[in-house]
């Protein structure tokens, strides 16, 4: 095989999932044997559908033939969306015969394609490692993980560090061979997509703004660093309150701090946690404000001076806050969160999961238009146009 589109699993990290990076990957190099798939009526092409976010567009299937696995059909899919390119995206899909399927993106090992041989101890890695560490920036380690084994598959676990400890990542190597990574999960195709997100979002212990009884749910992956989710949460309150009197919504904020491309991220998500877990969501939901509110100024000892300030004026005594803050009582929860939201495929900040459903909020009008579509009937569309969001290019891979 010559070539088999290695996506950029590093669109989570390569360029440190810029905050208001689009999630459009490099044009692929399609295998001399890609063939397109149906595109309509196609039950696969269909479930393919819910892996990407809401909006018009079209979905289509790519057969990859290059690569054999028993009783596996491997596809590309990809999503385009002709109002916005930024929002194209795409994954692989290894479709198994009893409903599995494998989504990711994938590194293929040349160099091991050449003298192939099965998989069996970490050592049989080193390759692969090579491989990775073209796209992975700062540390990461890669090791088997028998416990996820699978038929035609070894599992393994790819531990990225954060600074504060690492986030691991499931990822499976073609166990006969050796010569592909795929970097992600299964799925089950019997299921919508929507459906499993809710399953595999937890939303106990996280903070949580709006009515406890609303009818729409959002989950939110944010930085505190990230300027694009700084205007977003602004847009966000705005849009809640022009809909408050049609649609109660309730949100909840995942830590996601880009930890490769910004330096203070983590340690604000730190404080936000001991903040959330000392006094409760208000508290949280304040410090992530003011953090907003300061971002340009801040920075790493900045940060930390802040968060003391903070805790003191919001009479936190300093023996409760110190043994929290970036201390794994707190650092676990946020490395929960990253884990949490790479199983999504979140590829940039902030990203938006409504009752499952993935919205990728680039273009001002998209929120109210999924919001209005979705749960309203279509009530009070179309809106005017909007004008480009200040800051909003995206980043290319």
């Amino acid at each position: 095989m010559k070539t088999l589109v290695r996506t950029a699993a590093a669109l989570l990290f390569v360029l440190g999932l810029s905050c208001h990076a689009a999630q459009t990957a490099p044009p692929p190099t399609a295998p001399a044997a890609a063939k397109p798939a149906p595109a309509k009526a196609d039950p696969l092409t269909e479930w393919a559908d819910g892996l990407f976010a809401w909006g018009a567009g079209q979905t289509t299937l790519e057969e990859i033939t290059t690569v054999k696995i028993p009783a596996t059909r491997i596809y590309l899919a990809k999503r385009s969306y002709p109002a916005d390119a930024r929002m194209n995206d795409q994954a692989h899909l290894f479709v198994e015969d009893g409903g599995k399927i494998l989504v990711g993106d994938i590194f293929y090992d040349e160099d091991r394609a050449k003298a192939p041989a099965p998989v069996r101890t970490d050592a049989d890695l080193a390759s692969m490692r090579g491989k990775v560490k073209q796209f992975l920036i700062g540390g990461f380690n890669l090791v088997l993980d028998p416990a996820t084994d699978r038929k035609n598959w070894k599992g393994v676990t790819v531990r990225t560090d954060t600074g504060y400890g690492s986030t691991p990542m499931s990822a499976f190597i073609k166990a006969d061979d050796g010569t592909l990574l795929v970097l992600g999960r299964f799925w089950d195709r019997n299921r919508s997509i929507a459906e499993q997100r809710r399953e595999g979002i937890k939303l106990a212990g996280t903070p949580m703004t709006g009515p406890a009884d609303a009818k729409v749910t959002v989950v939110e992956y944010s930085d505190m660093q990230c300027g694009f989710c700084k205007k977003r949460t602004a847009d966000f309150e705005a849009l809640v309150s022009k809909l408050g009197r049609e649609l109660k919504i309730k949100r909840y904020v995942k830590s996601f701090p880009l930890t490769s491309a910004h330096p203070w991220a983590f340690r604000a998500a730190s404080a936000g946690r001991c903040f959330f877990d000392l006094q409760g969501a208000d508290s949280f939901f304040r410090w992530k404000s003011q953090v907003y509110a300061k971002q340009d100024e801040l920075s790493v000892p900045a940060v930390d001076a802040f968060a003391i300030d903070y805790a003191y004026a919001n009479e936190i005594p300093d023996e409760k806050f110190r043994p929290c803050y970036l201390t794994a009582k707190s650092n676990d929860k946020i490395h929960a969160d990253l884990t949490e939201g790479w199983a999504l495929r979140v590829r940039s900040t902030p990203s938006y999961y409504i009752d499952g459903v993935y919205v990728s909020w680039f273009s001002d009008n998209l929120m109210e238009e999924f919001l209005r579509t979705t749960y309203l009937g279509g009530k009070g569309l179309p809106l005017p146009a909007a004008p480009a969001a200040a800051g909003t290019a995206p980043a290319k891979h």
